[in-house]
């Protein structure tokens, strides 16, 4: 039941990954009290952005915020899901699959699909995964 959960969390951040548009300067931003470093160059699509969006797969309740990001061919999605009831722990991380990875610093689970790669991690009882279009972009994102 968990994995269908966190499942339908990553649903939620391949359908933000359609599109984006404008020209940003290197900066550091908050998602849910979850710092990320933003690259420049990096572009901010305000028409994908994720705020406090409620949801609820069987008797488990969640919130997600998330942005979405590109530079040229490159898309950068972010999301935080906040679980109530618990705080999300490794061994749930883990459930989403992909193979235990560090980036920049920060451990977490690392897998790929036919376009994407998913980065998730548990960042004070918070579930977080980056996808992007380019695995190296990663770690250019996260702050340990």
């Amino acid at each position: 039941m968990m994995n269908r959960k966190i499942f339908f969390t990553l649903a939620l951040v391949a359908i933000m990954l359609a599109s984006i548009s404008f020209v940003s300067a290197e900066q550091n931003i908050t998602i849910d009290g979850v710092d990320f470093h933003i690259p420049d160059g990096f572009a901010e699509d305000p028409n994908h952005e994720t705020v406090n969006e409620h949801h609820s797969q069987g008797s488990v309740n969640y919130v997600t915020n998330g942005k979405l990001f590109e530079k040229g061919n490159t898309i950068i999605a972010i999301l935080v899901a906040e679980y109530e009831g618990f705080e999300v722990s490794d061994d749930v991380v883990a459930n989403v699959g992909g193979d235990a990875k560090t980036i920049n610093g920060v451990d977490g689970y690392l897998k790929q699909d036919t376009i994407y790669y998913v980065f998730s991690y548990e960042k004070d009882g918070k579930l977080v995964t980056i996808s992007s279009t380019d695995e190296d972009e990663i770690g250019d994102f996260l702050i340990a």
